[in-house]
């Protein structure tokens, strides 16, 4: 994401989802800040990843999609992965992955 505030909401986040005792609800509600704040940014595809991610979450009480495994990373959950790509999302290896991540969810959503 593009601003300050935007990456220490990531960074805040990351640390919150690497607590393993993190409530899901509250999660959520800061997706959903997180949300707002990519509106602001005017980026679309970030939007979108963020809403998904959140109904995939209120969905299924987790954010276990199955992407790491896929990519034999074993030391990050899908959401802290995610939340990484967010960090840089300028980059077009980032975005590339978003894009899969982002259309893994809509496949199980819809």
């Amino acid at each position: 994401m593009k601003t300050e505030k935007a990456n220490k909401m990531i960074n805040e986040l990351l640390e919150f989802v690497r607590d393993e005792d993190h409530d899901l609800d509250e999660l959520v509600e800061k997706l959903k800040e997180l949300r707002e704040i990519a509106k602001k940014e005017e980026d679309p595809a970030i939007v979108k990843i963020l809403r998904l991610c959140y109904e995939y979450i209120e969905n299924n009480e987790d954010f276990d999609i199955g992407y790491m495994e896929e990519e034999g990373i074993e030391d990050m959950t899908d959401i802290e992965y995610l939340l990484e790509l967010l960090l840089h999302s300028d980059r077009e290896a980032n975005r590339k992955e978003i894009r899969e991540i982002r259309d893994l969810l809509w496949a199980e959503l819809y």
